[in-house]
């Protein structure tokens, strides 16, 4: 026997576990939960041991913690001191024993070995540990317990040995509640459902897990633990959803949601959940309680198509159904969404959690939803239905004759979350449809039309644009105020945030004469990823009091084949028609430039821009985007033009974008529309966070004619240039002088333009190439207007020795953002004078 001396104490050690029971533990079934005592089933109570006069110990609560080649077994010793004077309990200590006759060490819990005094008339628990064999069974234990006794041979006296009975059952039967001690409190506890589910491969679990406080103090659920027991003792760890609340005041009860995933495919009859709780001073988990669970049918699973399930949000029952389903196809992906309603039936409001939604198919494959989540919380108010819009994407070769839709709960700490709800999806439901004529609407100052005339969805960043244009027409005589207008944008069915939606009015008019009509625009982004283009604008006239109320005006629908903006022909302008910004854009001309250095191209496209006011003004900030022809979008740089322009004047403006210089630019496409920022046009020298009106340019065919020899009329617009009488000359072996003659010309077509160009002069003596830069009309540069103007340039290096003896090239080029186009080539010697 090893002797530990503690604390003035000779005992063998013993620890750990656990909730031991001053009374008779007792199970309640879960069809009368855990209130009514008297349908209690009395779970089997051990021999106790006699201490002398009234005073015994009995053993209770044996609980099993599985490792991989061995068990730890927890048990309780519970002392009743019946006589009048303080009981020393250090003067006793337990051995454990199996009946064929292996002892085993014991330790005691930390804490309890401190408590060797049992107050007379009151009763004490000892909690112990033991490490046993992996193959050792609870019915094979048994207890001794040994006093000091001097007047004994070997000084200590046998009280007596404790088998446990063959019918003795540490696990909790299927949906029965058991009172348990937790840290001296007593609860009450129940297992009344176990839902698990293969998903993705692995099986998901759901467990319910009630727990009552018949205590008069509070218990702090965050210490319990919670694990899965499989066939052969492997133990998985279970996360816990006990909501924002983890103390559990006296008389009240809560329901826990346990979930974990486990590395099977199967459900093991045989799995048990294991409670454990956490020391204060050891921090060590000791097992207070294990229960054998009944897996929820398959077949219940989940919610029948059209049928109502139910989720519990913060203790409140929330219906949920699927409304309507939509299946349609978009080339080789299906999209399948649908309308998700809930409704709180409690009696207090909820909020609803952040829910993530799959879709499964026959096949196990999972696809989330595309839909982006409101960027408020959504309020679940009494008895209030409030709908979520969801879209999947499915491959075409997917079957969609089984769908089901598996909801998760998630968090930031817990980005996977666990299985919330089950659904069967419905059947392909039927189209509703919207109105899309104008609608005549009654205000205090008189009748105003209503119409959608256009929407568009464009690109944006990492973000969609979803545009739409709404017409607001005086269709009577007199002159009228416009109401004061609300929009709510609606996407596939799917409210946006009011707060996400902005509405823009394209002019500064107050009140329309008869005849007269003016357009707002209704603008929201969403993630370029979200696949459905179908709108609903729904329009309401807020109070002109100042009260926060609204009359309904009606509700328009654009298909997704009416969000493409309009095509110009390489022929036609883009018109710009609002009250102080009137003016058109017409393309000119298309270039590529490139950089062989960095393997990049620059696509550049070239407008006139004319002012279409009466009045000097500033021409409407323009916003672009080159669409190729694989779908992708490359937002452009667009050169508008800062200082206001004269009536019926043009600027030169232009839009640029950089790409791979392999990168296919056949069949590009130019989307320009109008700059709007906050809600507001863009101003001049303002930067836009989206834009609105656009067009698609057809881009013209590139003039890629190099010039041979002959240096005239090279168009770098608004500049022409020629060049000719092209002299060599060495001014020492290394430095080559070329000395040439110009006529710059500028365009009186433009008031202003917009951006820069230079003129690369390049000299390339087989392969080895050397270039000069030079400005174009500036006070400081290089060209300057004019005819029969003289110039030269200069190229120096070691590798040009001997150059004036053989033939080389000079190459004109055109040059925008460090990118060059060939405009004229011409070969040089030293056998004449070329010019």
């Amino acid at each position: 026997m090893r002797v530990l001396h503690r604390a003035g104490l000779s005992l063998l050690i013993a620890s750990t576990a656990i909730l031991p029971l001053t009374t008779n533990p007792y199970e309640i079934h879960a069809a009368t939960a855990v209130k009514a005592a008297a349908t209690s089933t009395t779970v089997t109570t051990l021999k106790a041991f006699n201490l002398g006069g009234s005073s015994s110990a009995r053993v209770s609560n044996v609980q099993f913690m599985y490792g991989s080649n061995e068990k730890t077994v927890y048990f309780t010793v519970s002392v009743y001191n019946g006589g009048t004077k303080d009981l020393d309990f250090s003067d006793y200590w337990l051995e454990l024993w199996t009946k064929s006759g292996s002892k085993y060490t014991i330790t005691m819990n930390e804490t309890d070995a401190k408590k060797t005094k049992v107050v007379a008339k009151t009763t004490q628990e000892y909690r112990f540990t033991a490490t046993v064999n992996a193959n050792v069974t609870v019915t094979d234990l048994k207890f001794k317990l040994v006093k000091w006794d001097f007047s004994q041979p070997n000084y200590t006296r046998s009280l007596g040995e404790v088998a446990i009975p063959t019918n003795y059952n540490l696990t909790v039967p299927t949906a029965t509640g058991r009172v348990l001690r937790l840290d001296g409190k007593q609860i009450s506890t129940i297992l009344p459902r176990a839902q698990f589910v293969v998903i993705g491969g692995q099986l998901e679990s759901s467990l319910t897990y009630r727990i009552t406080n018949y205590s008069n103090q509070s218990i702090d659920l965050s210490t319990l633990n919670y694990y899965i027991k499989r066939s052969g003792g492997t133990m998985n760890k279970l996360s816990v959803d006990s909501g924002s609340e983890t103390t559990l005041l006296p008389g009240t009860s809560k329901e826990l949601q346990l979930y974990g995933t486990l590395p099977i495919s199967k459900i093991d009859p045989n799995m048990q959940l294991i409670v454990t709780s956490t020391d204060a001073t050891t921090k060590t988990e000791i097992p207070f309680a294990t229960y054998a669970m009944k897996p929820v049918d398959q077949n219940s699973i989940y919610v029948k198509a059209g049928a109502i399930g139910k989720l519990t949000i913060d203790g409140m029952a929330v219906n949920t159904k699927i409304r309507d389903t939509y299946y349609d196809q978009d080339g080789d992906t299906q999209l399948v969404s649908m309308y998700l309603n809930y409704t709180n039936t409690g009696k207090s409001s909820v909020t609803l959690p952040t829910y993530s939604y799959y879709v499964m198919t026959s096949t196990g494959a999972l696809y989330p939803a595309k839909t982006s989540s409101s960027s408020t919380a959504v309020e679940l108010s009494t008895g209030i239905a409030k709908e979520q819009y969801l879209q999947f994407d499915l491959p075409s070769t997917a079957s969609t004759s089984t769908l089901k839709l598996v909801i998760r709960k998630t968090s930031e700490e817990n980005k996977k979350g666990f299985v919330t709800g089950l659904f069967m999806i419905p059947a392909k439901s039927a189209n509703q449809n919207s109105s899309n004529t104008a609608i005549n609407y009654y205000t205090k100052q008189g009748m105003f039309e209503f119409s959608l005339t256009r929407g568009e969805r464009l690109p944006w960043g990492e973000q969609d644009l979803i545009n739409a244009v709404v017409t607001v027409r005086n269709t009577q005589l007199g002159m009228k105020s416009l109401p004061n207008l609300k929009a709510t944008l609606l996407l596939n069915g799917y409210q946006v945030a009011d707060a996400n939606v902005k509405l823009i009015k394209t002019d500064s008019s107050v009140a329309l004469n008869g005849g007269d009509y003016t357009n707002y625009i209704i603008s929201t982004k969403v993630p370029y990823t979200y696949t459905s283009n179908d709108m609903t604008v729904v329009l309401s006239e807020v109070d002109s009091d100042g009260g926060t109320g609204s009359t309904p005006i009606g509700r328009f629908q654009l298909s997704s084949s009416m969000m493409e903006p309009p095509t110009l022909k390489t022929t036609e302008t883009m018109d710009i028609k609002e009250i102080g910004r009137k003016s058109s854009l017409k393309i000119n001309q298309v270039h590529t430039y490139t950089d062989e250095d960095e393997d990049t191209k620059v696509l550049y496209a070239e407008f006139d821009y004319s002012n279409l006011e009466t009045r000097l003004a500033n021409l409407p900030n323009l916003q672009a985007y080159f669409k190729t022809k694989d779908g992708g979008y490359i937002q452009g740089t667009f050169l508008n033009i800062d200082d206001k322009v004269s009536p019926s004047k043009k600027g030169l403006v232009a839009v640029s974008a950089q790409f791979p210089i392999d990168y296919d630019l056949t069949d590009v496409e130019l989307w320009i529309g109008q700059g709007i920022t906050e809600a507001a046009f863009t101003p001049a020298k303002g930067t836009a966070d989206a834009f609105v009106n656009a067009y698609k340019f057809t881009l013209p065919f590139e003039d890629t004619t190099v010039q041979q020899e002959a240096f005239e009329d090279l168009e770098i617009n608004p500049y022409t240039l020629s060049m000719e009488k092209f002299s060599p000359s060495l001014e020492d072996a290394y430095k080559i002088r070329i000395d040439f003659e110009y006529d710059l010309e500028k365009s009186t077509t433009y008031e202003k333009v917009a951006g820069t160009h230079q003129l690369v002069i390049e000299l390339q003596d087989g392969d080895n190439k050397y270039e000069q830069v030079l400005n174009i009309d500036g006070s400081n540069s290089e060209l300057k207007l004019g005819e029969d103007i003289d110039s030269s340039v200069a190229f120096e290096d070691s590798k040009l020795s001997g150059i004036i003896f053989r033939a080389f090239t000079i190459n004109v080029y055109d040059s925008f953002n460090g990118h060059k186009k060939l405009l004229a080539t011409k070969k040089l010697n030293t056998a004449m004078t070329n010019g």
